[in-house]
């Protein structure tokens, strides 16, 4: 973490007592400071003992890594575009992208995987909203770009730090684009799937039936039952009136 403040007992003292950090963990915490605790020792009692103590920059770093190292996987998102310019166009837009990166203290790479380009990233991700320990998270991310028949596909994680990096890496295409062309004036045309501009679940179940049903090579088979278990949400933090749950499926079936 970046610029960490001294957070409170409180928030140390809900921060160990998440199921992210394993009593084990809480063992070895208290091991580093000379202590020996017993297993049976309730978890709240010793989260309570432990906040009470002084800390410094290194065990904040510590909990804040067990508690943002469990990150969920998060969705993808492509975007089509539409463009003449060569693998070499492509790939000095990545290098712009790169160096705009580690201009941030962050890290990039760039890899060549046969016609593919692959953007791997190291970046850290911010949220005041949420606890103190997990404000600020280290998360990495790749960015795909394959060749299509028109143009290439752009494919990464579905999130607002990504956003932005598509963005540049876009302006940077378009303008590589105008400079081969030898026209300021060209647009980027970019395709895009999107449902988020409406909001009504028959229309949306209107739109995956049909995709379902017209994809090529498959045949539909009739399903007569579903069932599907799962156990109840487990809140994985609440405090400051913020709760995330999390929902496991450990059973599916289908019937038909």
């Amino acid at each position: 973490m970046k610029n960490i403040h001294s957070v409170t007992d409180k928030a140390l003292y809900d921060a160990l007592n998440q199921k992210q950090i394993t009593l084990n963990e809480i063992q070895d915490l208290f091991l580093e400071r000379g202590t020996i605790i017993c297993k049976k020792t309730p978890r709240k009692e010793l989260a309570r003992n432990y906040s009470r103590m002084t800390h410094d920059y290194y065990e904040y770093q510590k909990i804040a890594t067990l508690l943002g190292g469990q990150t969920r996987t998060e969705k993808i998102t492509c975007v089509r575009i539409e463009t003449g310019i060569d693998k070499k166009g492509i790939i000095d837009a990545a290098e712009k992208l790169k160096k705009e990166i580690t201009g941030q203290d962050d890290y990039c790479k760039i890899i060549v995987d046969g016609p593919r380009v692959l953007i791997n990233i190291r970046y850290l991700s911010t949220n005041y909203g949420k606890s103190d320990f997990k404000q600020a998270i280290n998360k990495e991310a790749l960015i795909e770009i394959e060749p299509l028949d028109d143009g290439y596909s752009i494919r990464r994680p579905d999130n607002e730090n990504l956003d932005d990096y598509e963005g540049l890496l876009l302006g940077h295409i378009s303008a590589i684009q105008n400079e081969q062309a030898d026209d300021s004036n060209l647009d980027l045309k970019l395709n895009e799937i999107s449902l988020s501009h409406n909001t009504s679940a028959d229309v949306r179940t209107l739109f995956f039936d049909k995709l379902i049903r017209t994809l090529d090579g498959y045949e539909l088979l009739d399903v007569t039952d579903a069932y599907v278990y799962h156990p109840k949400p487990e809140t994985i933090e609440a405090e400051d009136g913020n709760t995330e749950t999390g929902v496991h499926v450990s059973r599916a079936s289908l019937r038909g």
